[in-house]
């Protein structure tokens, strides 16, 4: 049976060692400007579709915008499956004002499979005049 005093120090030793592996954590400075979801009209979320080391799963091999008649903004992604298999994606389509700001018309996640070797047309429609802008956003399907 341990000790009253040794249940003491381990005790002690417990939180001393608990207090040394937290310390003072520095902010890290964010660039809006380096920021991908802003400069770039499609962004890969995952970095396993996107390897730079590897040959890549996913490649974008067109992307255009057009309007409706009633002004609307059309966007239209041409994204090329690279592998030899079944490919799940989930794409969305993030809207924005002529100031860079999101409307809130964002679109729901859209389960995507692409074939091997095959290319997959995305488009979606803005439901609001507003929309200027737009971000794709591609990431494994979950």
């Amino acid at each position: 049976m341990l000790k009253p005093s040794r249940i003491f120090y381990l005790v002690t030793g417990i939180f001393l060692l608990n207090g040394c592996a937290t310390g003072p954590y520095h902010a890290i400075p964010y660039n809006a400007h380096e920021d991908k979801e802003r400069n770039l009209k499609v962004v890969i979320l995952d970095k396993d579709l996107d390897n730079q080391f590897s040959s890549k799963r996913v490649v974008i091999l067109a992307q255009k915008t057009d309007w409706t008649e009633d002004k609307r903004l059309k966007v239209y992604c041409e994204i090329r499956n690279m592998k030899d298999e079944l490919l799940r994606l989930q794409v969305q389509t993030v809207f924005r004002d002529e100031q860079d700001f999101q409307i809130g018309d964002d679109t729901n996640w859209e389960l995507v499979l692409i074939p091997r070797y095959s290319t997959y047309a995305y488009k979606t429609t803005a439901f609001n005049p507003k929309a200027k802008d737009y971000t794709i956003r591609i990431r494994k399907a979950q």
